[in-house]
Order: C-alpha cells, then structure tokens, then sequence
C-alpha cells in the first residue's frame, strides 16, 4: 500500500499551505508517484507533468520524498528527457532555509553566529537538497563549504521512513521486491545516519584516508573545530557540474571521467571495505588541468565486513575468468555464497544467463563503451530477476547494490569508453 502523507497536519507544518483541498490532493498525487513502483497501475513517472509534481513536492516535502525524487532524476528509469530534467533540479538545488533560520542553528551548533566564526559569510547558500544545504565561508586564507542541516528534517525523514514502501524505492527503482525485512532496516539505519553530521566528518576522513594515493580522486577534508552534529564545514572545491559534462564535453574528456569514477565506485569496496552509497550526480564535481573528480556528501556510508570484501573480490576476479568453464563455475558459486542467487536452479533460467552476460559486459574485452542503453538494461535485467525471486538484496549487500545500479546510471550518463577489464584486474589483483 502506497504511504500517504502524514495528514493536512504535516503539510500546514513543513509547506505553510494551511488545510486547503486543493493542496492536499495535489502532495498526496505527487507522494504516491513518488513511491510507487514503476509499471504500477498508479504509476505515471514517464510523464513530464507529474515529473514536474513529483520534483515540486520532493523540494517542499524534503527529507525521503526528495530522496526518491532524486534517485528517479538519474536513474534508468521510465522517464522522458524533459521528465529527468525537471527531477534533477533537486540534485543540488531544493529550495533553502531563511538566513536568519541558518545563523541561528550554526549559533546554537558552534556556540557563534557564522559572522564570528569566519572572515566572510555568505548567507545565501549555492546548494541545497534533501537534507541540509551549503554555504560559502572564508576565514585563515582558506575558503569552506559549510552544510547546515534544516531545522525540523529530523523530524520529517524519521516520519517519512516510518513507511516500509518508501524505505524500500530508496533502494533504487525496481529494486523493492528483492527487500526483506533486514535489507529494509540497514537502509532505513544508512538513511537516518545522514541526519549526524559528525559521523560523516569521520566518513570524509576515512575515505580521503583510503584514497590519498590517488591524485585524480579529490575527497574534501572537514574542518574538525567547525564541526558538529548538524553542521559540518569543510573545504571548498571548485568545479563543473557532472550534468554539464555530460552535455558538453568532448569524448576524450567524458572516459577521463569516467574512468576516475568507476576507480572511486569499486576501488572503495574490492580495496578498502567502503562504500558511498548516495552517488547522485550532484555529488561529483569535475576538476580541470589537470582532469579530477571531487566526490562530495558521505552522509549515507557504510563499511563491509572483511568476509564480504573477501567473497566481493573473489566475484570480480571469477568474472575475469568467466569465458572459462572455471570462472563461469566459481563466479556462480559466490554469487551463492554471496546470498545474491537464491537458488542454484536460477542459472539454468534465459533470464539469469542474460543478466550475467549484462554484468559481465564491460569486462569481457579491452574497450567497453558504457552507453545509457547499456545502463538502463543493467537495471531492467536487475529488478526482472528481483521480481522473479531469483536475486536477493541481502542487508549485507542492498547498499553496496545500490551504490552499483546508481554508478552504472551516471556512467551512462557520461557514455565513456575505457578498458574497464584492466582497471578491475589491478583492483582485485
């Protein structure tokens, strides 16, 4: 059953609309697409109209609400151009707290107003989501970003994940099914960690930790005395949107890109047991002269137990080797192990060998352009055998998913051509 909003109560709270009719129906109609699956007989995601409603009520509702919207902005999903375009403002752009609201927090936070703690102050902020949104700062000859998260979203995303449907479209589109109750606790608990600010000031140092060695992967370094539990400042960094470079940048520049992201995404799990698994394309800026990638946000985090790294790199090195009848052998055995495949007799499925192809895909030769097309079959092919109860979304393993589909989904965006295969044999070497 589809989870209605939290009465004309809520809405006269979070959006200042008051009880009217006609305001109720419409946030009512924009939650109900939000998380209802796609196909569904309520569903209308292709729609560019209710797309404009869902991205309204996204950036008014906040909190799960826009996650959804968010996730359904990039991912492969049934949805025109014009209906991905108007979710993607709410990658970076929802609209923000008062300044007065934002002085006020920081104040009780830090125990000073913004203007006492840094040299310049820019009250109007240049990015603003789901949870919390960001300022410019400047203080000691260095320049901050500074998050500050709205006042009652607490409040509002702890509502909202109350509700099992909702939790579980936060896994992605078409993966609700392959859910169980574990798998919907560890995501509600990854969602409602992002509300501690502090925890991820600790994911930011982990990661840059993890990825000092590579010049081509920036990770912005919190500010630990400007730091709390609900507002986290931290460098600034410069850059173009991924959006941006998907449209307009040159091929060459488009596999640069794209091969520092795919390093980031399975680098972070096969070498170092971590995984950000929020990879919306609001969270990459590209860097110039020469070519980075700064990786933003690690409020939705996890670590893997060693064993599941073992058995992850394990997989990765059997999908090298899967053109041999051992590989092939080895690389269904962990999948089992894994607890991805519910039953051996899954492989002897059409559907099971066509999604293993997909998988294997952009290993299997030297050059592997990651297409959209490409992207929006991985999905497809996903949830088919989700829902055909043939791959399981164990709570182990549904954010390390999540983090795959979503990455396979910017990629796409990007459409780079690299020698994928290469770059996973280092990693698991």
């Amino acid at each position: 059953m589809v989870h209605q909003m939290a009465g004309p109560k809520r809405t006269t709270k979070r959006l200042g609309f008051g009880a009217r009719a006609t305001a109720r129906r419409f946030f009512a109609r924009a939650k109900q697409i939000l998380t209802t699956e796609p196909g569904d007989a309520t569903s209308n995601a292709g729609d560019e109209t209710a797309a404009q409603q869902m991205a309204l009520a996204g950036a008014e509702l906040g909190g799960g609400v826009a996650k959804i919207a968010q996730l359904l902005g990039y991912r492969a999903a049934p949805t025109t151009e014009d209906a991905r375009s108007a979710l993607a403002s709410l990658w970076d752009s929802a609209p923000p707290m008062t300044a007065e609201t934002a002085n006020l927090l920081i104040g009780e936070e830090l125990g000073k107003p913004p203007d006492e703690l840094f040299t310049e102050w820019n009250p109007t902020p240049f990015a603003a989501a789901s949870i919390g949104q960001v300022h410019r700062a400047s203080g000691a000859g260095e320049v901050y970003a500074v998050k500050v998260q709205y006042p009652s979203i607490a409040d509002a995303l702890r509502d909202d994940l109350s509700s099992v449907s909702l939790v579980k479209r936060l896994a992605g589109a078409g993966l609700a099914q392959g859910i169980d109750d574990d798998s919907v606790a560890a995501i509600r608990s990854a969602v409602l960690a992002e509300l501690d600010y502090a925890r991820e000031a600790d994911a930011l140092r982990r990661f840059g930790a993890a990825f000092a060695g590579d010049d081509a992967i920036v990770i912005p370094q919190p500010i630990a005395e400007r730091c709390s539990s609900r507002v986290l400042t931290m460098e600034y960094i410069d850059g173009r949107r991924l959006a941006e470079v998907a449209a307009s940048a040159g091929q060459h520049e488009r596999d640069v890109v794209g091969r520092i992201i795919f390093r980031f995404a399975w680098a972070g799990p096969l070498q170092h047991g971590l995984v950000q698994a929020d990879p919306n394309p609001g969270n990459y800026l590209v860097m110039d002269q020469p070519t980075r990638v700064a990786f933003l946000d690690y409020g939705c985090t996890t670590e893997l137990d060693q064993s599941v790294v073992d058995l992850e790199r394990q997989l990765w090195r059997a999908l090298l080797h899967h053109d041999r009848i051992e590989g092939a052998d080895r690389f269904r055995r962990v999948l089992l192990d894994l607890g991805l495949i519910a039953s051996p007799r899954a492989f002897h499925s059409g559907l099971c060998r066509e999604w293993e192809q997909l998988v294997i895909a952009p290993f299997e030769r030297k050059n592997f352009m990651w297409t959209a097309e490409y992207a929006a079959d991985l999905s497809t092919y996903t949830a088919s055998m989700i829902r055909s109860g043939k791959l399981l979304l164990p709570a182990p393993l549904v954010l390390l998913w999540r983090q795959r589909l979503g990455v396979a989904s910017v990629l796409g965006m990007l459409g780079p051509t690299a020698t994928f295969r290469d770059m996973l044999s280092e990693m698991v070497a």
